[in-house]
Parts: structure tokens; C-alpha cells; sequence
């Protein structure tokens, strides 16, 4: 059975810059930041190959940008997912950083071959 994406919980680990998805007690997937000058920038994300399209990366992009929303932090990306997630949910557009290259996700031969 899938998770449903209330089924995940996320949290925010700030020693380790992570947000971190939790489904049913086990570390399913993490989004990393980093926190250079004073701005933020979502780096990266991962979920466990077993866990994939049960919207678990959704959940962490989510739970990252209402967490930086809430603290009206602006928000620039190295993550892929992460920007496609903020450009597919324009109600986050307050929350991107405008003033700099806020998307400087690049795209993997894989994704290009898949036509994302």
C-alpha cells in the first residue's frame, strides 16, 4: 500500500541541514540546504529507490518551503525536484529569491532523456 502524503512526516534537522521524511519511523528520504552568506538554497534531495512516486519528495519540498514561508527566508535551488516543485505551485513565488538565479538547478542526462 502507498503512503499517502499525510502518512509522512517531516522534520528539520539543523545541525545537519536537513529535512528529513519519515514514513512509519524509518528515514525514507532527506532535502538538504545550505546556508551561504545568509541565504538559503535547497541542494538536494534523495528518497530510497523502494520508496519512489509515493510523494515523499513532494512532502519535503512542501514542509522546506512553508518552514522558510513561516520565517519569510527567500529560497534559491540547486535541487532539480525541489525547483520544478516551487515553478509546478506558484503560491510559493513569494518564497523564491528573484534577486539571484533562485533556479540554478541543472538537469542529469537522465532527466533530459526522459523528457523532463
Amino acid at each position: 500500500m502507498e503512503p499517502s502524503p499525510a502518512a509522512v512526516e517531516v522534520c528539520k534537522d539543523e545541525a545537519t541541514r536537513l529535512h528529513e521524511a519519515l514514513t512509519d519511523g524509518r528515514a525514507d528520504g532527506t532535502l538538504a540546504y545550505e546556508t551561504p552568506g545568509g541565504r538559503v538554497t535547497l541542494t538536494h534531495s534523495y528518497v530510497d529507490p523502494d520508496q519512489r512516486h509515493r510523494g515523499i519528495a513532494s512532502a519535503l519540498a512542501r514542509h522546506a518551503l512553508e518552514d522558510l514561508s513561516r520565517s519569510r527566508t527567500k529560497v534559491g535551488f540547486s535541487c532539480g525536484f525541489a525547483a520544478d516543485y516551487a515553478r509546478a505551485h506558484p503560491g510559493w513565488n513569494d518564497t523564491v529569491d528573484t534577486s539571484r538565479s533562485a533556479f540554478t538547478a541543472t538537469r542529469t542526462a537522465r532527466d533530459a532523456n526522459s523528457g523532463r
